[in-house]
């Protein structure tokens, strides 16, 4: 999943930031999928993830709910959440392992902890995907901590401006850091925004 990749921040900052993706292959076993992945997301609603979204309903930020996204899962079906607990996903890998679901399962994070999961649950990682970082005209982006919080949505739907917004209301007292970090989780309708990693970020901007 690519467009998880590319979260930038400091290794302690990243610890606790897992994105995970479910999906079946297209034309292979994408068929009679739906009643699998309302299983699986079930399971996820038990563990507790911190964002979970949908093209079709938004994420839980802008009033999404698994419940909705149950419903309203599409004929190609996927799930992508984050969680902020290594042995949440742990937990949610184990039992997908155990169900054999057949089904494509991507985990996105540190990739020290992502291989040791792996290694825990006796998986061998059927490919690794890393990124290279940021190259060209690096000078145009918007400053490193702004560019933490914008990164954690990968398709670029949270803006430098919202982030900037964001951080004035907090300064001024308008916005706690709960509401901050939601506003900013609203735009990216993957749900793989992670609000509590944002609200120690913004901590670190605010007042600076």
């Amino acid at each position: 999943m690519t467009h998880s990749l590319y979260r930038r921040g400091s290794v302690e900052s990243l610890q606790n930031d897992f994105v995970i993706l479910i999906t079946p292959a297209v034309n292979i076993n994408h068929k009679n999928s739906k009643s699998k992945l309302i299983e699986i997301l079930d399971f996820i609603k038990e563990l507790g993830p911190v964002n979970i979204g949908s093209y079709d309903c938004g994420n839980i930020f802008t009033g999404a709910t698994i419940e909705k996204i149950q419903q309203t899962l599409s004929e190609t079906p996927r799930v992508r959440c984050v969680f902020d607990s290594y042995e949440k996903v742990k937990r949610l890998v184990k039992e997908l392992k155990e169900r054999e679901y057949g089904y494509s399962v991507t985990v996105s994070g540190l990739i020290d902890d992502v291989m040791m999961m792996s290694k825990e649950l006796d998986i061998k990682p059927h490919s690794v995907n890393l990124s290279i970082g940021i190259h060209g005209r690096v000078e145009k982006l918007p400053e490193e901590g702004n560019l933490n919080l914008i990164t954690m949505c990968g398709h670029g739907m949270v803006s430098a401006s919202l982030v900037k917004m964001v951080v004035e209301r907090v300064n001024k007292g308008v916005w706690d850091l709960d509401r901050a970090a939601k506003e900013i989780a609203k735009p990216c309708h993957c749900g793989i925004f992670n609000v509590e990693r944002a609200k120690k970020l913004l901590q670190q901007n605010i007042s600076r």
